[in-house]
């Protein structure tokens, strides 16, 4: 007989609303033409709409997650059951793209509100979270710096769950030292570079959620200088993309886009890296180590 699934997570709902709108005076912000589309009533809303999905479907999650783990099979990673349909779900509620622009895909509501939407969300599942969590940061990185035609590409995916992210920045050697890092970027054509070398420490570098994921990789294009002041950072899909939007199939060529002075785009030939215990292994069928 299957195990009931048991929430953990409680919530002080009291102590959120008070930081935020007694103590940070979060209200104050609806009179700035940069939040007056919103005001405090939707934003409660939100908050307490988040509170209800963080209790009722990631929290029960928690704990099995927890005990099954990721799989590995047939060289592609499995989430545990029940993380897919949650994350269908929270992409559809729009919570993770709260914060972010409103021409980007999400609300353009205040980031206080939206630490307060995350934090109920990690509480709840860490591990469901971190999906979510590294797909806002590579798609603010994206709306933040990338090109037009390349915001246009891959930020409608990545801001309605469609397709995921993660940052592939670490290497082996160079854990905290970044600027020690020998992926390398070479030139072929235009604005297209190979990209070979060895990330690690990928989390949600694979998983079952999402049809794509878009990878932001650290990487050394031919006569940068030495340190972190030579690293460039690349876009660069797991699988590849069609001019229009759909999936390609094939994954040994890719093209993404820099946001960065020394790159405009990327092309992957070989970048492999390894995850954490919550994402399991990326680029199981085509990396290969340098």
């Amino acid at each position: 007989m299957a195990e009931a699934a048991v929430n953990n997570y409680k919530i002080d709902l009291r102590a959120l609303e008070f930081t935020l709108w007694e103590h940070l005076k979060v209200d104050q912000l609806f009179a700035h033409e940069a939040y007056a589309h919103l005001s405090r009533d939707d934003c409660q809303q939100i908050i307490t709409q988040c509170a209800r999905f963080a209790t009722e479907v990631t929290g029960p999650l928690n704990a099995p997650g927890d005990r099954m783990g990721c799989r590995l099979e047939g060289g592609k990673v499995f989430t545990p059951p029940g993380f897919k349909d949650a994350w269908d779900k929270l992409w559809e509620l729009g919570l993770p793209v709260f914060s972010m622009p409103q021409d980007a895909g999400g609300y353009g509501g205040p980031h206080a509100v939206h630490a307060v939407i995350e934090e109920m969300l990690s509480g709840a599942n860490t591990a469901l979270q971190m999906y979510p969590g590294l797909t806002h940061g590579a798609a603010d990185v994206i709306a933040s710096f990338a090109l037009p035609e390349h915001k246009a590409r891959f930020l409608p995916a990545m801001t309605s769950g469609r397709f995921a992210g993660t940052m592939c920045l670490s290497e082996p050697h160079a854990g905290s030292d970044v600027g020690a890092a020998k992926t390398r970027a070479v030139h072929v054509q235009g604005p297209v570079y190979n990209i070979t070398g060895t990330k690690c420490w990928i989390s949600a570098g694979d998983h079952d959620l999402a049809e794509n994921i878009i990878h932001l990789v650290l990487a050394r294009v031919d006569g940068a200088p030495p340190g972190t002041k030579g690293l460039s950072l690349f876009i660069v899909p797991k699988m590849k993309i069609a001019d229009d939007g759909s999936l390609a199939g094939s994954n040994d060529v890719t093209v993404g886009a820099s946001s960065t002075r020394w790159a405009s785009t990327a092309r992957r030939r070989a970048c492999s890296t390894s995850a954490r215990t919550a994402s399991a292994s990326a680029f199981p069928s085509v990396a290969t180590r340098s």
